[in-house]
């Protein structure tokens, strides 16, 4: 009878642990057909221009899967987990990550998130590889749904040059206050010389969403160190806002990065335009760059994209992106095209 007792003791107690652990696999796919063309003048010199055809991988967003996880530790405290890796749908391929200390290239098995962490009420920790703050913001509320291919700063600001995913890093978030919330990360270079400083990455934002409105300030330093430079150091700042009209939403976004003597401001403004099934989406962009030693760069995107939900986990979608950038008296002009399918599981 006590051993009975004891197997139903143990059994209840394991399906109480399944019941507050979960683990789930998702992802999405993401390929498009497209063409895009080149185009390059100087004065004096000959008028050049390529157009490629392709097939490709993560026209709307990069295609991924991953692993998350949570587990409730009682007390409203939770161990929360993700493993993601990014892939090229078109090739089977990895995505390649680069180390923004070292410069060295790998096909790292989870290359855009691997963290581990608790979460409750004092807000969130996560120890590993993750978005940083900055790119939380800069990666939402202000291009044609964020889609990478037409997004209307593709190739026009220099910002979107920013490490977004560094790895060794430190990160938290506060919990929600009134609408209000933070988060900050630091990353290790982990890259100390005998003679040189380690390179560092910091980073934090600040957030409010409310009703129809939402606006966010980030902020992200990036110090080399190690044997790359001279512990050279590339400051970003963008805000970000936005006001849901219910027919359409507005968005706009400023951006300001400082690399030693050369400045840029950027300027961007979106609308996006719900119609049933279909969202239309577009914008236009600006950069201004000033160079410590003479001279500007000054450069124009826009950006027009629409999808299709065919149903809540796959859509159809297509755009166009067209982008200038304008030193001295030469130019280079970009157009890209393509329409794609996403779906996600």
């Amino acid at each position: 009878m006590k051993k009975n007792l004891i197997a139903l003791a143990v059994l209840a107690a394991s399906g109480v642990a399944s019941a507050q652990s979960s683990v789930t696999l998702y992802g999405l796919v993401d390929a498009y057909v497209g063409t895009s063309r080149i185009k390059q003048s100087s004065p004096g010199l000959a008028t050049t221009s390529a157009r490629q055809n392709v097939v490709d991988s993560g026209g709307f967003n990069t295609s991924r899967f991953g692993l998350k996880g949570s587990e409730d530790l009682g007390s409203g405290l939770k161990a929360n987990f993700v493993l993601e890796a990014g892939f090229d749908v078109s090739t089977g391929a990895a995505n390649n990550y680069t180390n923004p200390f070292t410069g060295a290239v790998s096909s790292s098995t989870f290359g855009r998130q691997s963290w581990v962490g608790l979460s409750g009420g004092f807000g969130e920790v996560r120890i590993g590889k993750m978005w940083t703050p900055y790119d939380e913001v800069k990666g939402s509320g202000a291009a044609a749904f964020d889609a990478n291919i037409f997004a209307p700063a593709t190739g026009v600001w220099v910002s979107n040059s920013y490490q977004d995913r560094p790895g060794n890093a430190l990160y938290y978030a506060t919990p929600s206050f009134s609408g209000f919330s933070a988060a900050a990360m630091y990353s290790f270079g982990e890259n100390k010389t005998t003679t040189q400083s380690a390179g560092k990455i910091a980073s934090f934002n600040v957030q409010y969403a409310g009703g129809p409105i939402a606006a966010a300030l980030a902020y992200q330093t990036e110090k080399e160190g190690g044997a790359l430079s001279a512990n050279a150091t590339t400051k970003y700042t963008q805000l970000n806002g936005s006001y849901d009209f219910g027919p359409a939403k507005l968005l706009a976004a400023y951006g300001h990065v400082k690399d030693g003597s050369d400045k840029a401001k950027e300027f961007q403004i979106g609308v996006d335009v719900p119609l049933g099934a279909v969202t239309v989406s577009g914008g236009v962009a600006r950069s201004k760059v000033t160079l410590g030693a003479g001279g500007e760069v000054k450069s124009t995107g826009v950006g027009l994209a629409a999808k299709y939900d065919l149903s809540k986990r796959t859509f159809l979608y297509t755009g166009l992106q067209l982008a200038k950038n304008e030193i001295a008296r030469s130019e280079v002009k970009t157009d890209t095209f393509a329409v794609g399918v996403q779906h996600k599981f």
